[in-house]
């Protein structure tokens, strides 16, 4: 059984799955040689290119050469944007894009002095032992910062590809283009040969495979011719290189689909070729690394196709990056009108121009220029029938059907887990669709919108990083500042004599009486400032409760006032002799009399300061607010004073009365004291009586 390399060396083809036969229209461009443009006003030149991290280092104003570095990068990943011609920088704004979105994007603007004066960092070309003497990484180097990109349409950058992680065993290099209508990559086959071979040797020399193809699909018969007496001219080993037609079918120039038909190995779903040690590498890319290694030339130009019924002058041409698209129309003598579609690529992958201002990029290959009739009529979308054409014709063997109903729905989950990544937007589902759904277009917007969650989800990662460190950061400092003052704390003690401790100590204690003193003088007036905004309502509450234990003293004092005659009462009683006469009945009523004047006496003085307390309160209350709560408070105290004065003052009458008054009889005698405690009680309940009048 042959092994793969012989199989290879014997030219043996796969099948290939999927694919379409168009109509091919390639003999609009390539009956003529390839020519240039004349200089342009003015070229855009996006920063947003290739790569990462692209910082513009020119500013407004200033003057640039042709070939000079615009930008700069530290990512690995940069590929620095350079002047296509000389001039001065008029502006740095944004600028309408070359992209299907018709997004803007930062562009430097330059206008061109018309000297097309070149970069006195372009030395002179290399000669073939000068080459040789470069290092490895000198050439990745000059590669890079030539900001050679992959120039078959995907625009990655080259000096990755070129870099692999893995050995690799075989080099493609990529001569199919298969879309309709192209024919860059055709005429720069038939008239730069020799140099694409310079290329493919640099190439060959940084990767060392054991094979090296060059695929050339088989309707482009001048160029096999061309490319197979330049290998025979180069100093490419023979045995190890070999130049192989393929079956013209579209897309057999898909990087995977073009391993599979010369290789029979499929590349995994998410991996990629240098994982199964393969390389694919375009012929105008090869271009691109000579100019950069012999040439010192950087990538600021490149070929492309302009073609279609709507313009005269249907060709390919050097366009400097760039240009913008407007002056390619103008050159080539566009003959349509502004509703005429200017579609950039091909009919099968490309997509139409929203502004024609926009630049030509690195990755611009072709303008194609249809007439209304030249391409199939829009029609309206209706539902699928089901047919499943579109999953036969896929190179890529998915299933179109599912992947557009996840993709309408937004269901990108779904769609992702039926390998949408794996979709190369061929076109040839659309171009089989019976329905006229243009299934690209929604594979597209579900790749974009997975992209943008993908990308906010990253930048949401590494903001919560930025806030742990940040955060861990803050925990560390204070950490340390804490560890360094207990530090200087335990220091400064161990030197502190004893007088120094006694004398810390002694201010500390003054610091903590010094912040008593602060906090009570806070709660006193807080508790001033609380009383003075508290309400009427509250304040009367007060007053009402202060009466009320006044009135509940006074008649405990009242009650004590007669207990105390009720004992005086008793004891004059028992001090009387038993055996003493009957007394005269004139003297016992005259007794009772007094002690009766005595009560009354006592109980109008009551009355009388009741009354003038009592007057006060009203008249007070007539002319001004309620009084407050000290004087009620006082108030009730002279009320309490006042009837432990007049009850002191009945007690004393009484004994007085006693003492003087010659001995009663017993039961006379009994009965006066009772009247006497009548009389004290009733004196009691007025002033309780009058001390509610007031507070009402």
């Amino acid at each position: 059984m042959l092994t793969l390399f012989e199989q290879i060396d014997k030219g043996t083809l796969w099948r290939s799955i999927g694919g379409i036969h168009p109509p091919e229209r390639k003999t609009l461009s390539n009956k003529t040689p390839i020519k240039s443009l004349s200089l342009a006003n003015e070229y855009v030149v996006p920063l947003p290119q290739v790569g990462e991290s692209a910082i513009l280092i020119v500013k407004q104003g200033d003057y640039v050469a042709k070939g000079a570095i615009l930008t700069k990068g530290t990512h690995f990943g940069h590929l620095p944007a350079h002047a296509p011609t000389s001039g001065h920088v008029s502006c740095i704004e944004t600028r309408p894009g070359n992209h299907a979105s018709g997004l803007a994007v930062l562009s430097c603007v330059i206008s061109a002095d018309g000297l097309d004066t070149y970069d006195a960092n372009i030395h002179p070309a290399l000669s073939t032992d000068e080459v040789d003497q470069l290092t490895d990484k000198q050439l990745l180097t000059k590669i890079q910062q030539a900001g050679i990109a992959g120039l078959g349409g995907a625009a990655f950058p080259t000096h990755i590809k070129l870099s692999p992680a893995s050995d690799i065993e075989l080099v493609i290099i990529n001569g199919i283009e298969c879309e309709p209508y192209i024919t860059a990559d055709d005429m720069i086959m038939r008239e730069k040969s020799d140099e694409i071979l310079n290329g493919i040797a640099i190439i060959h020399r940084l990767l060392a495979p054991k094979r090296l193809i060059i695929a050339i699909e088989d309707n482009k018969p001048e160029a096999i011719e061309e490319m197979q007496h330049a290998l025979n001219r180069s100093s490419l080993p023979k045995d190890g290189v070999r130049i192989t037609s393929i079956p013209t079918l579209y897309p057999s120039g898909g990087e995977k689909q073009l391993i599979q038909i010369l290789t029979g190995q499929e590349v995994p779903s998410g991996a990629i070729p240098a994982q199964l040690g393969i390389v694919v590498q375009n012929v105008a890319t090869a271009y691109a690394i000579n100019d950069a290694i012999v040439r010192n030339y950087p990538l600021i130009e490149r070929v492309g196709t302009v073609t279609g019924d709507n313009t005269q002058l249907a060709g390919n041409y050097w366009i400097p990056i760039g240009t913008p698209i407007s002056h390619v129309l103008t050159q080539t003598q566009f003959i349509g009108d502004e509703h005429d579609k200017v579609i950039i690529g091909g009919p099968m992958m490309g997509y139409a121009l929203h502004n024609d201002n926009a630049p030509t990029l690195k990755g611009s290959n072709c303008i194609l220029l249809p007439a209304s009739d030249e391409l199939a009529p829009e029609q309206k979308e209706i539902p699928c029938v089901r047919c499943g054409e579109c999953a036969h014709v896929c190179p890529a063997q998915l299933l179109p059907q599912q992947l557009f109903w996840h993709a309408k729905a937004q269901e990108y989950d779904k769609a992702t887990s039926f390998n949408l990544a794996d979709c190369i937007e061929c076109g040839c589902c659309t171009y089989v669709c019976p329905s006229e759904i243009p299934l690209v277009e929604y594979y597209r917007i579900a790749k974009s919108a997975i992209k943008a969650e993908a990308e906010e989800k990253k930048q949401a990662e590494l903001a919560k990083q930025r806030f742990d460190l940040r955060t861990q950061r803050l925990e560390d400092e204070k950490r340390a500042r804490e560890e360094k003052q207990k530090a200087s704390a335990a220091r400064r003690k161990s030197n502190m004599s004893s007088s120094d401790k006694d004398a810390v100590a002694l201010a500390m204690a003054r610091i903590k009486a010094k912040k008593a003193a602060a906090n009570a003088e806070a709660d006193s007036t807080s508790t001033l400032s609380t009383g003075s905004v508290t309400d009427t309502g509250a304040e009367n509450k007060r007053k009402d409760i202060s009466a009320a234990v006044a009135r509940a003293k006074a008649k405990k004092a009242a009650q004590k006032a007669a207990a105390s005659q009720d004992d005086t009462a008793s004891n004059i009683t028992s001090s009387m002799p038993e055996t003493s006469a009957p007394a005269d009945e004139r003297q016992a009523k005259i007794a009772a009399a007094v002690a009766r004047a005595k009560a009354k006496k006592a109980g109008l003085k009551q009355d009388a300061a009741d009354s003038s307390t009592g007057n006060g309160s009203e008249n007070t209350g007539s002319v001004n607010a309620p009084v407050d709560d000290k004087k009620a408070r006082i108030a009730a105290t002279v009320a309490k004073a006042k009837a432990k004065k007049a009850a002191a003052q009945l007690s004393a009458d009484e004994a007085d009365t006693s003492t003087v008054s010659a001995p009663v009889d017993d039961k006379k005698a009994r009965i006066a004291a009772a009247v006497a405690k009548a009389k004290a009680k009733k004196a009691a309940l007025k002033i309780s009586t009058n001390t509610e009048h007031d507070k009402d």
